[in-house]
C-alpha cells in the first residue's frame, strides 16, 4: 500500500510532459511528449508562416482581408485562395473564425504540396495591396526535422 501510494504521488507530482525545441533555416520544431499517454504533438513555424493539418498557414495581419487574395509560388501562374479552400477542407484544416467583416483573420492557408519544392510564395490580398513575399525554402527541412522529432502526420 505504500508503495502504490509512493508511486502516485510520483506519477503525479513529477513533470508530466516533456518539450524539445529545435531550429532549421529559420524555422522552429517544438516536440512535446506526454509521458502519461506517450502521445507526441508538434508545431511548426517561422513567425510569419505555420504549419497545421498539412497545411502551410501565412500570416499577412489580422487587418489584412485575405478572402479575395490571389498568390503565386515562385514564377508559376497566378491563382486564387479559393482554389486552395477545397484542398485545405480535405485535408481537415479549418479556418480559425475571425471577425465578421473579416473573417480570414489575416491569414491565407495552402495546402503544403503546393509550395513543395518552392522557394518563394507572393501573396497580395486584395486587388490594391502590396505584393507579400515569404520565403518557404527552408520548409522541406523543417518537416524533415519534425519526422526525425517523431513528430506525427507531418505532411509531404
Amino acid at each position: 500500500m505504500i508503495a502504490a501510494a509512493f508511486l502516485a504521488l510520483h506519477l503525479f507530482d513529477s513533470i508530466q510532459t516533456t518539450t524539445v525545441h529545435r531550429h532549421v533555416r529559420g524555422w522552429s520544431v517544438t516536440a512535446r511528449s506526454d509521458k502519461f499517454t506517450k502521445g507526441v504533438t508538434c508545431s511548426v513555424d517561422n513567425g510569419r508562416m505555420e504549419f497545421r493539418d498539412d497545411v502551410l498557414i501565412f500570416h499577412l495581419g489580422r487587418r489584412a482581408v485575405t478572402t479575395d487574395a490571389v498568390f503565386r509560388v515562385d514564377g508559376g501562374a497566378v491563382r486564387s485562395v479559393h482554389e486552395a479552400t477545397y484542398d485545405d477542407q480535405r485535408r481537415g484544416y479549418v479556418r480559425r473564425g475571425g471577425p465578421l467583416e473579416n473573417p480570414s483573420d489575416g491569414d491565407v492557408a495552402l495546402p503544403s504540396f503546393y509550395v513543395a519544392g518552392a522557394k518563394y510564395v507572393y501573396i497580395r490580398p486584395w486587388r490594391t495591396a502590396s505584393i507579400r513575399w515569404f520565403d518557404v525554402s527552408g520548409f522541406p527541412d523543417a518537416l524533415a526535422l519534425a519526422r526525425r522529432m517523431n513528430c506525427p502526420d507531418i505532411g509531404p
